[in-house]
């Protein structure tokens, strides 16, 4: 009697300690899939707080600018040259989020340019007030805790409002300077000629960073693909009438983003 009670005990532990040792195995297997679910949640959530540091879908900011512009001149028979000045420009843009890593960024930007350009023994200062429509097409790599690179290229339209040309020496009206004498019988204005006449379009190209709080630093180069020469080729006895003439600046300054 004895020995079969010792079995039953036995036999009773033993199917104990099976059944212990699977709860206990239920029970890591338990953890490891509350662990695995807790891992997926937090990337989950990590992932979804990354999309929310982006910048938004449509933002927009202010530019401001201090330039250096010239003139690329070729193809001319007489020696000729331009040098830069310094300008500034002013304005703002607006940013179209396409993807995590690419937007499009028209901006609307009002410019001062000056240059000085001779053409043997003439000197002449330059300066044109107008306004730079450039579209750009942005890679952008980081995020809005960090901050973040952007760099990108386009094409840009130039409207001039006014402009004038003074001599090295002394102010010359600048029909004078850019024209063959006015008779009486002439109405023509000059000077809105030559002012129209200076727009143009071209290529651009841009590098910034932005910082965490919003503010940028950038910087741009512009070059036209237009001529703006051909107001002064009507007259074949200017110096400057066979020239290819390119404006050309660059520039650098600080902006901000509104989040």
């Amino acid at each position: 009697m004895k020995k079969i009670v010792l079995i039953l005990s036995i036999a009773s532990l033993s199917l104990s300690l099976a059944a212990q040792d699977k709860d206990s195995k239920i029970q890591q297997s338990l953890e490891e899939a509350k662990a695995k679910l807790v891992e997926f949640n937090t990337e989950h959530m990590i992932d979804s707080l990354d999309q929310e540091k982006l910048p938004r879908l449509v933002s927009g900011g202010l530019l401001a600018n201090a330039n250096m512009s010239n003139f690329i001149i070729t193809r001319n028979h007489k020696p000729m040259s331009s040098y830069m000045h310094i300008g500034g420009e002013l304005g703002g843009f607006m940013d179209f989020r396409i993807t995590k890593h690419f937007s499009i960024q028209p901006q609307v930007i009002f410019t001062a340019h000056q240059n000085q350009f001779a053409a043997t023994d003439t000197a002449n200062h330059l300066w044109s007030f107008g306004m730079d429509i450039p579209v750009y097409f942005l890679g952008r790599f980081g995020n809005m805790e960090k901050g973040y690179i952007q760099f990108g290229g386009g094409i840009f339209t130039h409207f001039t409002f006014a402009s004038n040309i003074r001599n090295k020496y002394k102010n010359v009206d600048e029909s004078a300077a850019v024209t063959p004498p006015v008779t009486p019988t002439d109405t023509h204005d000059y000077s809105k000629l030559y002012s129209l006449h200076d727009n143009h379009f071209g290529v651009a190209v841009t590098v910034g960073y932005e910082f965490p709080i919003g503010i940028q630093i950038n910087a741009h180069y512009k070059v036209s693909l237009s001529d703006i020469a051909g107001f002064y080729k009507e007259y074949k006895g200017q110096e400057i009438a066979d020239a290819l003439i390119y404006p050309q600046s660059v520039s650098l300054g600080i902006g901000y983003r509104w989040k």
